[in-house]
C-alpha cells in the first residue's frame, strides 16, 4: 500500500521480461513452457535467421531468483531451449523451454498455492473439463513469474523471477500447501504401480523442533547430531510426531538435533520395513564406528558413529 494515499501500487513488469502464468505443465508431466511468439519476435532477424534444423537445441542455465517473501534466494538449474518444426506453424511460435524435476520441485516449494491448484486440476481432469473450466477457474488468484531470454554470442541466457505471488498470510492453508510441495505428491500420483513400488522419497534434514509437524507414517528415519558425529537409524509405522513427542527421551540417543525421513511405498509391510531397517543398520555398521560387535568400521577416521545397538 502507498501509505500516503492508501492506494495499491501496480505490479510492474521488469524491462525485457515477459509475464508467465504458473500452470500445471510446469509441475506435472511436461515440465516446460512455450515462449510467446510476440516475445520471440523481439530477438530480431539476425538471431532468428541463424536457427534451423541443425541449430535448434540449446542447453542453458536457469538463473532463478526466489520470491521476495522468501528472501530472494538465487539458484541455478539446467534446462533446454528447443525449436520444433511442426507443419503449418510459424517459427516464432515453436520455441519451448524444458527443465528437469529439480526446478519443478523448487517452483512447488516457492509457489505452493499454484502447485496445489495444478494438482487439483490434474486429479479432477474429467470433472473440470465437463464443467468447461480451465485451470485458472479454480483456486482464486493466479500467480505469475517473469521471464527474460537474451542471446549472447549465439547462446541463450535465461532469468526467471517473481512477478506476482500470493502472500502466505492470504493463502488460506499455507502450512498444508508447504507440506504437499515438500513431499512431491504430484510425482507420487503420476507413477505407475511398478514405479511406485520402487520409488522412495527422502526429505532434507530438518531441525528437531519441527518434528511436531510430521504426519507421514510407515517410514524409516535417521536422527543426527552433526557436532558429535552420531547417527541413529530407525523405523516406525507411526508418524515421527507420535513416535517422538517433544521432550521425550530416546532410549539410546537423546542428543540428536536433526532428522530425515525416508517415505516407503504404501504397500510396505511391517515385516518388510523392519527388515529394511536391519539391513541399513548392519550395512552402515560395516563402514562406520558402531555400538555393536560388528568390526571393519573402515570409515571411522572420517565420519559418523552409528548409535544403534545390534
Amino acid at each position: 500500500m502507498d501509505k500516503r494515499s492508501d492506494r495499491v501500487q501496480p505490479i510492474r513488469l521488469t524491462k525485457d521480461f515477459f509475464p508467465l502464468d504458473i500452470h500445471k505443465t510446469m509441475f506435472i508431466n511436461d515440465l516446460l513452457i512455450t515462449i510467446p511468439s510476440s516475445y520471440v519476435k523481439n530477438w530480431g532477424e539476425e538471431v532468428l535467421n541463424s536457427h534451423n534444423r541443425t541449430n535448434c537445441k540449446w542447453p542453458l542455465i536457469i538463473n532463478y531468483q526466489g520470491p521476495k517473501e522468501l528472501n530472494k534466494i538465487n539458484k541455478k538449474f539446467h534446462a533446454i531451449l528447443q525449436l520444433s518444426f511442426p507443419k503449418g506453424r510459424k517459427q516464432i511460435s515453436n520455441y519451448r523451454i524444458k527443465w528437469s524435476k529439480d526446478f519443478a520441485i523448487q517452483l512447488a516449494k516457492d509457489y505452493p498455492k499454484s502447485f496445489v491448484r495444478a494438482l487439483e486440476y490434474h486429479i479432477g481432469d474429467e470433472y473440470y473439463k465437463n464443467l468447461r473450466y480451465t485451470e485458472f477457474d479454480i483456486g482464486g488468484f493466479k500467480e505469475q513469474l517473469q521471464v527474460k531470454i537474451e542471446w549472447v554470442e549465439e547462446k541463450p541466457i535465461l532469468t526467471i523471477k517473481e512477478f506476482f505471488r500470493v502472500k502466505e498470510a492470504f493463502q488460506g492453508f499455507p502450512n498444508i500447501f508447504k507440506e504437499l510441495s515438500s513431499y512431491l505428491i504430484t510425482d507420487f500420483l503420476l507413477s505407475t504401480e511398478d514405479e511406485l513400488s520402487r520409488r522412495i522419497q527422502i526429505t532434507e534434514w530438518q531441525n528437531r523442533d519441527n518434528i511436531s509437524k510430521e504426519i507421514h507414517e510407515n517410514i524409516l528415519y535417521m536422527l543426527l547430531n552433526r557436532k558429535s558425529k552420531e547417527i541413529y537409524i530407525g523405523e516406525t509405522k507411526q508418524s515421527l510426531s507420535k513416535r517422538y513427542p517433544i521432550n521425550k527421551k530416546h532410549h539410546s540417543f537423546n542428543k540428536w538435533t536433526e532428522y530425515s525421513i525416508i517415505q516407503l511405498p504404501p504397500e510396505t509391510t511391517d515385516q518388510s520395513r523392519k527388515l529394511i531397517e536391519r539391513v541399513l543398520i548392519t550395512a552402515n555398521s560395516k563402514l562406520f564406528q558402531n555400538n555393536s560387535i560388528i568390526e571393519n568400521d573402515i570409515l571411522h577416521e572420517y565420519s559418523f558413529k552409528i548409535k544403534n545397538k545390534n
